[in-house]
């Protein structure tokens, strides 16, 4: 076995002191970055949960104005339906008779159906020139 001499212990109480020195310098400089790191995490799930709840109040919002316009065309529909029974009830011999369209009036259903002639149609009936070569 060895015995350690005064030298031996000298270099081993200043490699301690070293070793105290750079683990404080690194606990100092690292100290700050872990404290911004768990800072940065706390905002972020404050984040996270600000938008949660903003969607939320989106998604609240958006339900009930589809609510509210069907209760709406609902109520339209009533109006219609009522002005229609009343200018054949007060006006029976009138020309206001093509007004209001009786599959309407009696369909309980939310649009009105389209006749076919009358739909719009997506062509043209030539070509626009907007493909043509200029010479």
């Amino acid at each position: 076995m060895q015995t350690w001499t005064t030298e031996m212990w000298q270099a081993a109480g200043i490699g301690l002191g070293v070793g105290v020195v750079i683990t404080y310098l690194i606990l100092r400089l690292t100290k700050g970055s872990v404290k911004k790191q768990a800072q940065t995490e706390s905002e972020l799930q404050q984040t996270k949960s600000a938008l949660q709840k903003q969607e939320e109040l989106l998604e609240k919002h958006f339900a009930e104005s589809a609510d509210l316009f069907k209760v709406l065309a609902q109520d339209y529909q009533k109006i219609y339906r009522h002005m229609a029974k009343s200018s054949d009830e007060l006006m029976p011999d009138a020309k206001t008779k093509g007004l209001f369209l009786q599959s309407f009036m009696n369909s309980d259903k939310s649009t009105a159906a389209v006749e076919k002639d009358h739909q719009p149609r997506d062509y043209s009936e030539g070509s626009s020139g907007l493909f043509k070569a200029e010479r």
